[in-house]
């Protein structure tokens, strides 16, 4: 072949990989956009925002093509858990504070509305017996305030948060958050609410409380995983999954769109999803989108207990969660443990050059792999490094992602796959 012609090839070869990267990037961004508008309502349980994300994605693998497991792309499930649709009000001696912003109600907080007095509390009004019994006594009709000591101790947050939940059965309260506000999904409620407002609104002579927060239990919550599969050429199977519920709504004000966490992850799975659809892989794979995650792996558990597959014929488990930037790379957690399927993501990414770096860390019961692995599924669990760092919060936008790496992690996981033994 002459010189010119192997240049020819060459810059054929690199234009058609452009082009395919940018493709990729472009659904997988419209992917983001869509699970993060307010019409899916943060993929949460406030105007059923998880059933609007589960029939989008149940859409998606029948217009790519793939196969439902059973009847139709669901599994369906039910938990309990704690929601707020009504509107909620906080003011500090008369100044409004904005929700998600200034203030976040604790997920599992229950309903009070009115004017309290406040009562300002430490921790060693509360550490001891005699202490706690007295202080109880003074705070009862009022709302309590906690000021804790700054500590990284886990022993001692542990304590802190043993003794905010016992307080809400008693009495409104407010806790004084330093750093930023991270909200969470609870499955019960407490009698009383906690709110937790950021540091510089409440001070030691602060005084008066205005509250209005309503919680609505939702008891057996109907929720669905999403399968889809793609036939492959053997009887074992691989599974790539990613999470698609958040947070939703805390009222009609805040909304938490869970662009990072996890709608990148959905998009990745989805993207996976459409590439193998037109290229028939060795193994069997299976798309999984879980519910529940954010309520304590309930999806994933179900999904494990039910087993729609031979779990015994699963050679590995492909988990992505936060899968937004990658500037500094990917980790793979449990990669101590799957140290074969480790090694060879290493080995396609040292020749392939698709990211800066594969981390590995070790076993961590931290998304929807660990249900399976518990039961002696082969796993790994990647997310992305560097970048944007909203975590659980109102300002994890599409618009916060750089998805700088989405396109070659992409190019990394279908080559990782396709390799799979």
């Amino acid at each position: 072949m002459k010189l010119g012609m192997i240049a020819g090839l060459v810059v054929w070869t690199i234009t058609l990989k452009a082009q395919d990267d940018a493709q990729v990037l472009a659904r997988g961004r419209a992917h983001v956009d869509a699970l993060t508008s307010p019409a899916f309502h943060g993929r949460g349980y406030v105007n059923n925002g998880q059933a609007i994300a589960a029939e989008y994605i149940a859409g998606e693998f029948k217009r790519m093509g793939l196969q439902p497991v059973k009847a139709d792309y669901f599994q369906p499930f039910a938990f309990n858990v704690n929601s707020f649709p009504d509107s909620i009000g906080v003011q500090v001696d008369g100044q409004f504070l904005r929700p998600g912003i200034d203030y976040l109600v604790h997920p599992a907080s229950g309903s009070a509305e009115g004017r309290f007095e406040l009562v300002h509390l430490t921790a060693a009004d509360l550490f001891s017996a005699e202490r706690k019994a007295m202080s109880l006594g003074v705070v009862a009709g009022k709302a309590a305030v906690l000021h804790w000591p700054a500590t990284k101790n886990t022993d001692s947050l542990a304590r802190f948060a043993q003794l905010e939940e016992e307080l809400m059965h008693y009495v409104p309260v407010v806790k004084v958050v330093r750093g930023k506000l991270t909200w969470s999904v609870a499955q019960d409620a407490r009698p009383y609410p906690l709110v937790e407002v950021m540091d510089g609104l409440v001070s030691d002579s602060s005084a008066v409380l205005d509250l209005q927060v309503r919680n609505r239990m939702l008891a057996r919550n109907p929720a669905r995983n999403v399968l889809g599969m793609v036939k492959g050429k053997s009887k074992s199977w691989v599974i790539i999954s990613a999470h698609y519920d958040h947070l939703g709504r805390m009222g009609p004000d805040a909304l938490f769109p869970g662009a990072n966490d996890n709608a990148s992850g959905v998009a990745m799975m989805l993207e996976l999803a459409q590439w193998f659809s037109t290229h028939p892989p060795k193994h069997n794979l299976l798309f999984v989108a879980f519910a529940g995650e954010e309520a304590g792996l309930v999806g994933s558990e179900w999904f494990a207990v039910d087993r729609p597959i031979d779990l015994s014929k699963v050679k590995l488990m492909l988990n992505l969660d936060i899968l937004g930037t990658g500037d500094d790379g990917i980790m793979a957690v449990n990669a101590t443990v799957a140290q074969e399927h480790y090694a060879r993501l290493v080995d396609v990414n040292f020749k392939g050059r698709f990211v800066n770096e594969v981390r590995a860390r070790g076993p961590a019961c931290n998304s929807d792999h660990c249900p399976l692995v518990k039961r002696g599924v082969p796993a790994l669990f990647l997310y992305t490094l560097g970048g944007a760092a909203h975590y659980h919060d109102v300002n994890d936008t599409g618009a916060s992602l750089t998805l700088k790496a989405f396109a070659p992690i992409h190019a990394l996981l279908r080559t990782f796959i396709a390799k799979v033994k």
